[in-house]
């Protein structure tokens, strides 16, 4: 019963072998990395791949893009904690690491 409930295991798939060998000049390359290719001369086997797969999911995505979201991101963060130690949030803001209370002292602001 208790072996029913458990998730099945994921299998790691099988590789083949995607070796190719070009007669013209001898050689034997794995076309997945060499854009479908021989590297010397350029001859395309017959359905070799183009590139594996996180290759190809890679080259997929505008890398430029994600970076420039990831250092707007930085550069907020940067900025809050900057003006977080400048005291630029307004006063009933808790910053970080500062009492909660609304004169920012334990027992609170003295008027007189």
């Amino acid at each position: 019963m208790i072996a029913r409930l458990r998730l099945p295991r994921a299998r790691p798939r099988a590789r083949r072998s995607v070796r190719a060998y070009c007669e013209a000049d001898g050689w034997s390359f794995d076309p997945r990395y060499t854009q479908g290719r021989c590297p010397i001369c350029g001859w395309q086997p017959e359905h070799a791949p183009n590139a594996p797969d996180w290759l190809a999911l890679a080259n997929r995505v505008d890398w430029d893009i994600v970076g420039l979201f990831l250092l707007a991101d930085v550069l907020v963060l940067l900025g809050l904690i900057v003006a977080n130690a400048a005291g630029l949030f307004p006063a009933g803001h808790s910053s970080f690491g500062m009492p909660s209370s609304p004169g920012g002292v334990a027992s609170g602001p003295r008027l007189h």
